[in-house]
């Protein structure tokens, strides 16, 4: 049976005999806890502002239908400059995932060698700990997404949460069973809600969209989106800086 006591025991003897070990197993989780900062900051940063972007929409199409705005030119212009603002969002949320993912791993990278220093089972280790960063990176992800929609899209939102409580709950039982059940579940219910059910002639009025959200895996397809979003920070910047008392555009 396993003794808590003497694991910790041989544990500490290693560290002592392997003094590098400490100090590899802290730059392991200090590089997979910056990773991880930095993946979600651009996620957070990525959904706000096409959050910020649909709320305008929404505001527009509100005011169009009341008959208090007609389409300009200069609207016309602003929906374009919307359009350039959220086409990257699509690459920056599939980037954050990966790097979550890989941030994950480094964080839990030293319990595989922890496990083998006190004569635990370890040779299905580092797959389990893949797995559990994949769960966490897909929880975290639509986690904060569903903070961020929460505000303007109750109902797209609610699926997003749901995704990422029931993956914080099923997939720690460690049970094959349920980890496969969920993801089958929640695959299906995120290309259900957010890519097919857009796609019809008849979207029902809880199917909520939340801007574009599946990238493309064509590179021509990711320099368009990357020339777009910085044409739209560009534009950004010049506006943020002719705002500036004194100071003109800089850009």
């Amino acid at each position: 049976p396993f003794n808590p006591r003497e694991a910790a025991a041989t544990l500490q003897a290693w560290m002592v005999a392997h003094p590098d070990f400490a100090g590899s197993a802290l730059v392991w989780i200090l590089v997979g806890l910056l990773l991880f900062c930095i993946a979600l900051l651009v996620l957070v940063f990525s959904e706000v502002r096409v959050v910020l972007v649909v709320r305008d929409q929404d505001f527009r199409t509100d005011m169009s239908t009341g008959g208090y705005m007609n389409t300009t030119e200069k609207v016309a212009e602003l929906e374009q400059r919307e359009q350039d603002t959220v086409a990257a969002r699509p690459y920056l949320t599939a980037g954050s995932v990966i790097v979550q993912f890989v941030a994950c791993i480094c964080i839990l990278k030293p319990l595989c060698d922890v496990l083998d220093i006190i004569g635990l089972p370890s040779g299905n280790c580092f797959l389990t700990v893949a797995f559990g960063s994949f769960v966490g990176a897909v929880t975290t992800t639509t986690f904060v997404m569903a903070l961020c929609w929460s505000c303007t899209r109750g109902w797209a939102a609610l699926v997003l949460l749901l995704i990422a409580v029931s993956g914080d709950l099923l997939c720690p039982t460690g049970s094959p069973f349920l980890v496969v059940i969920w993801l089958c579940s929640s695959g299906a219910a995120f290309f259900y809600y957010f890519l097919w059910l857009p796609e019809q002639a008849d979207v029902p009025s809880w199917c909520q969209s939340i801007g574009p959200i599946k990238p493309s895996m064509d590179p021509v397809e990711w320099h368009k989106a990357a020339q777009s979003a910085t044409k739209a920070g560009l534009a950004d910047l010049k506006d943020a800086s002719a705002s500036i008392p004194g100071i003109k555009s800089i850009v």
